[in-house]
């Protein structure tokens, strides 16, 4: 072990750990990688208005990752240690970024994350159409079997 690398550890060990709270559902990896690299992380994908808030009153959580969860004025001054709302997916349309701003709270987002899903989602979309598989559906659901 380098001096440096000794001291560095030091330095993290001394650094209270961050908080971190999963508001939506997640990926495993998430949670674990986090914990691995020295978060305290809560995850609780059930987290919804008034619960959201009791969540960040009780945790105090420095960071807060959402993905369809609507984050507003009262949740984000629920924790007075809240520095970073994150939004795991394009756009800030679920985060008060206006309330965030005043605050002082930092908002961040991954765009492009999901683009092999939207691209997945597309292409099934062309096979069901050129299929006619929801005609289809509807047709079976009716009763007929219309066999071409």
């Amino acid at each position: 072990m380098t001096d440096k690398t000794r001291i560095d550890d030091e330095k993290k060990s001394d650094m209270p750990k961050q908080r971190i709270l999963l508001a939506d559902k997640l990926g495993p990896f998430v949670e674990t990688t986090l914990q691995q690299n020295g978060y305290e992380v809560v995850c609780d994908a059930s987290l919804n208005d008034d619960s959201l808030r009791e969540q960040m009153e009780k945790m105090q959580p420095n960071v807060l990752v959402v993905r369809s969860t609507k984050v507003n004025k009262q949740h984000l001054s629920a924790s007075s240690s809240l520095s970073l709302v994150i939004r795991a997916g394009a756009g800030f349309d679920t985060i008060d970024v206006d309330s965030a701003s005043a605050m002082g709270i930092f908002i961040a987002n991954c765009p492009g994350k999901n683009a092999i899903a939207v691209a997945e989602l597309a292409l099934g979309h062309l096979i069901n159409c050129d299929r006619r598989i929801s005609e289809n559906v509807q047709q079976l659901r009716e009763g007929k079997w219309n066999k071409k």
